[in-house]
């Protein structure tokens, strides 16, 4: 020990090794086998010359000092060995004690444990796969998503203003999570205004982690891995997909298109906006679609600063039902049908489900649908015939009474095909989807209160709140029951030619002609710095209610990083790009512009563009997007020869919590509350435009559930002042959850000081604090400390006795406060 009056350096054996720590409670991540396993606070104890020798394959000197009950859920079969087994399982132990073969590594810089077990003793777990223990409830909180978009357009024969508002709200207690999703939408013009509420849905639901399924009351949807997706309020607990490691997450279709202005792009499923954004001149990908329901088509609408709307259709639906072998899942809901309008009645229905994963790459599956004037049974098998892709086949049965009172019985048989081949690029989908005897109808049209019409009220608003326009594609009858429908979905990687892609339906119907068609066939590639993109689309709705309606359209868009053309990178890049559109009258529309991004996280997008066409003349678009900590805002403006148009938009989120109010951007289903209490202004990684507030708390507005998230500070947006002891934190959230990441975060001056006793340095490995800051002497009596005050007072400490400990009193000049690291000495009394 240190002797307190100065010369003699008592037992200082832990330093004497190059590397040597001192024991105590660390923060740590651990792994086991190279995987990681989780993070937590972890003591470590001293040990001997030559104690555990070959089990600590390190030199800090230290051993670790795990649980039983760890040890078990990160992996290790601990039923194994008898003498771990004897101990309680929350006993404190090396576990490399008490299995043979096993060794520890710990690197104290990285604050990093590996733990090494023979395979044999460890439970074959898939990658990714993490324990349910894990699983992060989150914290208690309110919620609040909105996103609200208006334009005001003036012309010369007529000015109108529109709105609309998408707001999600929620409560999370505990495991539970209560949502309310609603639409307003509002419509003004000179023949007056008009407006409307719409409730999409409300629901509670919460994981059930013993059956990794989730159970789900009130407004929500059934799945169409079996049956097609329907709406229902009611009750339902079915399997979760995502609680599992190594499983198809979900499929959603990539929406390609082309814009000619600053443009709104809305997309509908089963007749409810899931999407709506603004595009900026040209080629655009949605990408991040998340559909409410798993089948359905997307009616996707691009309304142009001008006022015309284009109409097209994309195709989804499931893959082939696939599962693992041994793995069940199910489905379970009860409840009353909900319809996407009033066309509907609500009648009570009961559905099941089940997938059951069989040797040889062989699923069964099949489930029932039953209510007053329904009932229908099915059974499928799907194989995995490796290379040459899965395919499953089901036919159902149904016996149907209608809105008439007449009672119909049908069959129906479906077929889904994927492949995808990695050599050559190749993804191809294909469905038979599907094909119905004249007497087959679903659950959903035996809810419909007539035998034909529109399913949508069009004799008031659309939900747009403007002005209803005939999209043909939502009329019904029932005495043309539907026949047959095939879809395809294409995509071909051409290697340095670039790549090529086709998505298709046809529907057909008994007793008619009518039928519904859309096609779209992509090809882009790159030549130098230059992309681009050509494509083809029809779409052609048909009916006996209405003229037959085809749209046909080729375009081309080019794209060219402009700071490329001048030799120079950047890290906000300049983009040229060019694009042109002939539609089915022969119009043709062309535009060229520029856009780029500002600031230093890049969170503030820019778009000028100008374009020409034979019936709006010249036109000119600018737009701006911004993302900040308190949410996102935009703003645009569009003219042509008859009109300007003003385009502008914010959403944002907020999370009441126990710690107050905390506003950000817009939330997604599972989101991190993330906190540096106290210290404002720290950014988020990969988060542009996200930093704590004046109060140290920020939103990160999406995380992926069920998933290892690792959230991490942006150490570069940190300020001279101010330091956080680690950056780095790791998340294990269950869906729909607000999990808390907190930082140890400090604001202060950073000092490097020497430090004396008895006219002599500090031995090396002397403890030095300074409130919530400390260190550990280096040599020459030097520590560095963090977040320290213009002034006060540093405790030095060698011993837990009362003699092993001396203070030292400092204070910052001004001249050392304007130094990013200040350099200053001290004398320990």
């Amino acid at each position: 020990m240190i002797s307190a009056d100065g010369d003699g350096i008592a037992d200082l054996s832990q330093f004497r090794a190059d590397g040597s720590q001192l024991p105590g409670v660390y923060d740590v991540d651990i792994y086991l086998n190279q995987t990681f396993a989780r993070r937590q606070s972890v003591r470590f104890d001293a040990i001997k010359p030559g104690e555990t020798t070959g089990v600590i394959r390190d030199d800090t000197g230290l051993a670790p000092c795990l649980s039983r009950k760890f040890l078990g859920s990160a992996g290790v079969k601990v039923e194994m060995f008898p003498a771990l087994m004897a101990l309680d399982e929350e006993q404190c132990v090396n576990p490399a004690e008490y299995v043979p073969g096993a060794f520890s590594q710990f690197d104290f810089s990285r604050l990093r444990l590996d733990l090494s077990v023979p395979q044999r003793a460890t439970r074959n777990r898939a990658r990714g796969d993490i324990d349910p223990e894990q699983w992060d409830e989150g914290i208690n909180a309110a919620l609040l998503s909105y996103r609200f978009s208006g334009t005001d357009r003036s012309g010369s024969r007529r000015d109108n203003r529109s709105y609309f508002l998408s707001l999600g709200s929620g409560l999370n207690l505990g495991a539970w999570r209560l949502r309310d999703d609603r639409n307003w939408n509002y419509y003004d013009s000179n023949d007056g205004n008009r407006h409307r509420w719409q409730r999409i849905r409300t629901y509670a639901e919460r994981t059930v982690a013993p059956l990794r399924s989730t159970l789900v009351l009130g407004e929500s949807t059934t799945g169409s891995e079996v049956f097609d997706s329907l709406g229902f309020t009611g009750v339902q607990l079915s399997s979760n997909d995502n609680m599992y490691p190594e499983t198809l997450r979900g499929f959603a279709p990539i929406v390609r298109g082309m814009a000619e202005s600053n443009a709104e792009v809305s997309i509908r499923q089963n007749g409810y906006i899931i999407y709506r954004t603004t595009i900026a001149p040209g080629a655009f990908e949605i990408t991040d679609l998340s559909p409410v329901n798993s089948s359905g088509d997307l009616e996707v609408s691009i309304r142009e600063a001008g006022g015309s709307v284009r109409v097209f259709t994309v195709p989804y639906t499931s893959l082939p039902t696939l599962q693992r072998e041994g793995r069940i899942k199910y489905s379970l809901t009860a409840g009353n049908y909900r319809g996407s309008s009033d066309h509907y009645d609500k009648p009570s229905f009961a559905q099941g489900t089940l997938i059951w994963g069989l040797p040889h790459d062989t699923t069964l599956y099949g489930g029932a649908q039953f209510s007053s004037d329904y009932l229908a049974v099915q059974s499928g098998v799907g194989v995995n015939m490796g290379r040459t892709g899965g395919v499953s086949v089901d036919i159902t049965h149904a016996d149907s009474t209608l809105a008439d009172g007449s009672g119909h019985q049908g069959q129906s048989l479906r077929f889904l095909y994927a492949f995808g081949f990695n050599p050559t690029g190749t993804t191809f989908r294909l469905t038979g989807y599907r094909y119905s005897t004249r007497g087959f109808h679903t659950l959903d049209e035996t809810a419909l209160k007539t035998m034909s019409g529109r399913l949508y009220d069009h004799t008031g608003l659309d939900n747009d709140g403007n002005p209803v326009t005939d999209t043909r594609s939502d009329y019904y009858n029932l005495n043309n029951s539907k026949r047959a429908r095939i879809e395809a979905d294409i995509s071909q990687s051409l290697g340095d030619y670039g790549s090529v892609w086709l998505t298709g339906m046809r529907q057909t119907y008994w007793n008619t002609s009518a039928g519904n068609a859309s096609l779209r066939i992509g090809y882009s590639n790159s030549l130098g710095p230059v992309n681009y993109s050509l494509n083809y689309g029809l779409t052609r709705y048909k009916n006996d209610n209405a003229p037959s309606y085809t749209d046909r359209s080729i375009s081309l868009s080019l794209s060219v990083p402009f700071d490329r053309l001048l030799g120079r990178q950047s890290a906000n890049p300049v983009y040229a790009t060019f694009s042109s559109r002939r539609d089915s009258n022969n119009q043709v529309s062309q535009q060229s512009g520029l856009s780029g991004k500002f600031l230093r996280d890049g969170n503030l997008d820019w778009n000028v563009s100008q374009g020409y066409s034979r019936s709006q003349g010249t036109s000119g678009n600018v737009s701006l997007n911004y993302r900040g900590i308190y949410g996102n805002g935009n703003l645009g403006y569009s003219h042509s020869r008859d009109w300007r148009q003003i385009s502008y938009g914010l959403a944002g989120g907020a999370l009441l919590h126990r710690n107050g109010l905390t506003i950000g951007q817009p939330l997604g289903d599972t989101t991190v509350l993330i906190a540096t209490p106290g210290v404002p202004n720290v950014g988020v990684k990969n988060e542009p435009g996200v930093f704590t507030d004046w109060r140290g708390y920020t939103i990160k507005p999406y995380a992926s559930a069920y998933r290892e998230n690792r959230i991490q500070v942006d150490t570069e947006s940190l300020d001279e002042h101010t330091d956080v002891d680690n950056s780095v934190a790791r998340i294990v959230p269950t869906k729909g959850a607000v999990v808390r990441a907190e930082f140890k975060a400090r604001r202060g001056y950073r000092v490097l000081m020497t430090m004396t006793h008895n006219g002599k340095p500090l031995p090396f490995g002397t403890m030095v604090t300074a409130g919530e800051s400390s260190g550990i002497v280096a040599d020459g009596g030097q520590v560095y400390l963090s977040g320290l005050e213009e002034k006060g007072e540093v405790t030095v400490r060698w011993g837990d006795g009362a003699g092993q400990q001396c203070r030292a009193e400092y204070q910052l000049t001004e001249a050392d406060r304007a130094n990013a690291v200040i350099r200053t000495s001290g004398v320990c009394r």
